[in-house]
């Protein structure tokens, strides 16, 4: 293709994209800080930025030690109005901390932490300092740590504005990463790159399914990765309206579901009373055929067992079906029932019918937690479900314990991502100098630059000679995916384990709500001006593989049972 085509080309895309935004308008919520406090030098900084819109660089107070908090007044104080305190606080072994007036002695503030992260967001008074008193729970080591907090007043305001996917122009300010990044490509701006939307039609009088099916369009106009995925183009998008607004919303994400098969891709509308589907049942597909490999209800435990074969689902074969529909199959709502076609270890065939239930008890060894915990003397194992404050802080905690340990095993199998600059937080306590965290591909000139993580680090590193197994698998992604790659590309003496590759979903997270009705929200990756690139390649709908593969011969390999992935990291 030459120039002067691709040229034209995009010109038609950009008047399209144009043209489809004068019926329509998106708008964010503008958070403004007024500090009413600022502390005093002298405490320890971890340079942990704040992850929501208030650009907060406050300092991180460790209150076993710092018994007194000493701040100056800034500005004014609003007299119509108390100021609030937003902080988090992380603790270990702590019962009760209690905030009072240094000179009155009043109490402000009582809190009962749990141990791990608290958001803490309170009315507060117009005062001076701040002491700290700090009982601990146990005699064992107690953390105790305020981070980020923020004494003053805040507005929101929504601000309208165009997404540059949608005008091609360059809008906006550098993106803010509070100096986590040392250099940010100047096409990527930071208003492409607010969270949250809101989605109205200019014409006032249209209906909210004509909002809906505008937002519809616009979001699949602007979808990025028709070229990455495999596109269902045969489903057709709901059009009944006369079963109500839930119904529609239900439909619409079916379709979506089914055609771009995108875990960022959806839409829910909260008002909406959940339908409470289920199942007492669950599978693993180990080669070509699918095995019981959970049975979540004591009655069904004694009709059939784990590993054997299910042959159909309601009559129906499952044997050329994708995963994603045999767990539609298996999954229905309280009070209907399901007819199972097994195969027992024996190759002998029977069909069990079974009701579902509105609940049924997991048992703790399903359910996915961030945990730490020491296998043996020599090996630390940590479990991320969520790339977020929790985890960060997790790791900041433990850190005396990894310092005496020769391997990390850093579990992020079904992590779906998180927060960007978690991410390279995490990374940073890993990665001693300046790196590459990703790169961005630029829509609209296809131009590629680095976004290039600083060399500010947190208040410890990691140990060089610690070796580390990164356990991922199909459903691992997002910036679950970057810290994966990243720990590999920059460490010899890391290892990706899994039996499969992770799920190759790298992309940014938007939720757009209807300014008519802001219970309905979209998920959707539809707005990026750029793609993000790992050395140059996309990794949409390929994933990574891992270094290690683990080969799954039957049902007692997976979690939760015998662990074949984990048990493979421990030993390599």
């Amino acid at each position: 293709m030459n120039a002067l085509v691709k040229n034209f080309i995009l010109l038609l895309l950009l008047f399209r994209s144009t043209f489809g935004y004068s019926q329509n308008s998106f708008a964010f919520l503008e958070k403004k800080v007024d500090t009413l406090y600022y502390f005093k030098s002298g405490y320890i900084n971890y340079n942990i930025p704040s992850v929501d819109e208030f650009n907060i660089n406050g300092p991180t107070i460790n209150l076993l030690n710092q018994k007194t908090i000493v701040l100056d007044k800034k500005i004014i104080g609003h007299a119509d109005k108390k100021p609030n305190i937003k902080f988090q606080l992380l603790t270990k072994n702590v019962k009760q901390i209690t905030l009072l007036d240094q000179k009155s002695k009043t109490v402000l503030l009582s809190l009962f932490p749990k141990d791990g992260i608290t958001e803490v967001d309170a009315p507060f008074e117009d005062i001076g300092s701040i002491e700290i008193e700090v009982i601990k729970d146990k005699d064992e080591d107690s953390v105790c740590e305020i981070k980020n907090l923020f004494l003053g007043y805040t507005t929101i305001n929504k601000k309208e504005f165009t997404p540059n996917t949608l005008s091609g122009n360059r809008l906006g300010i550098p993106y803010d990463s509070y100096g986590l990044y040392t250099y940010y490509p100047k096409f990527d701006k930071e208003e492409d790159n607010k969270g949250t939307l809101y989605f109205g039609l200019k014409d006032k009088n249209r209906s909210i399914y004509e909002n809906l099916d505008h937002l519809t369009t616009v979001i699949e106009q602007n979808y990025p990765f028709y070229s990455k995925r495999d596109i269902n183009k045969q489903v057709t998008k709901p059009t009944d309206t006369t079963k109500g607004v839930c119904n529609y919303v239900s439909e619409l994400n079916t379709y979506f579901r089914i055609k771009f098969n995108d875990p960022h891709f959806s839409v829910k509308d909260n008002e909406c009373p959940s339908k409470n589907k289920n199942t007492p049942i669950l599978i693993y597909k180990i080669g070509r055929i699918y095995r019981i490999s959970g049975i979540l209800d004591d009655s069904l435990g004694q009709k059939m067992s784990l590993g054997e074969t299910i042959i159909a689902i309601d009559g129906k074969s499952i044997k050329k079906i994708s995963d994603e529909k045999v767990n539609e199959l298996l999954i229905k709502a309280p009070d209907t029932k399901t007819e199972l076609e097994i195969e027992d270890l024996n190759g002998k065939r029977r069909k069990i019918e079974y009701a579902h239930h509105n609940t049924y008890k997991i048992p703790s060894n399903f359910i996915q937690k961030t945990q730490f915990s020491a296998i043996g003397d020599s090996i630390a194992y940590l479990k991320m479900k969520h790339i977020d404050k929790e985890s960060l802080y997790e790791l900041i905690a433990r850190k005396e314990e990894l310092k005496n340990k020769k391997k990390l095993i850093l579990d992020l199998r079904n992590n779906g991502g998180g927060d960007f600059l978690i991410g390279a937080q995490i990374l940073s306590l890993f990665i001693k100098d300046e790196f590459s965290y990703y790169q961005l591909k630029d829509k609209f000139s296809d131009q590629v630059d680095q976004v290039i993580m600083s060399d500010k680090k947190l208040a410890f590193n990691i140990p060089s000679e610690m070796e580390i197994r990164v356990l991922v698998n199909k459903n691992t992604s997002c910036v679950s995916e970057l810290i994966a790659y990243n720990l590999k590309k920059y460490s010899k003496k890391v290892k990706i384990v899994g039996i499969e590759n992770t799920a190759g979903a790298l992309s940014v997270l938007y939720e757009v709500f209807l300014e008519k009705n802001n219970n309905i929200k979209f998920r959707t990756n539809a707005f990026s001006r750029s793609t993000i690139m790992l050395d140059g390649k996309s990794i949409e709908g390929k994933g990574i593989q891992p270094d290690i593969h683990v080969n799954i011969k039957n049902v007692k390999d997976l979690q939760p049972y015998e662990d074949k992935v984990l048990i493979t990291a421990i030993s390599k």
